[in-house]
């Protein structure tokens, strides 16, 4: 399950069951409609191994923590 958190104060997320092993940009990042899950600061997408393995083999929609919110992530690269 990927999270949206800001690079400024929220960055690299500790979950309590998954393991956050990076992040990549969401498409127009940072002027894009995806914020910081705590804060109201444009936000990137942390990923777990399994989601950043899929996104180097070109996945590029990830779900986020509810049936509601999917996220497309840009080209940039995957930052570890």
């Amino acid at each position: 399950m990927a999270l949206s958190r800001c690079l400024e104060q929220h960055a690299n997320p500790k979950g309590r069951t998954n393991k956050y092993v990076g992040h990549v940009n969401p498409v127009g990042y940072p002027d894009t409609a995806i914020v910081c899950g705590l804060c109201d600061r444009p936000g990137v997408m942390w990923l777990t191994d399994e989601e950043a393995q899929a996104y180097e083999k070109g996945h590029r929609v990830f779900q986020g923590p509810n049936q509601f919110t999917q996220m497309r992530a840009g080209e940039g690269g995957l930052v570890r």
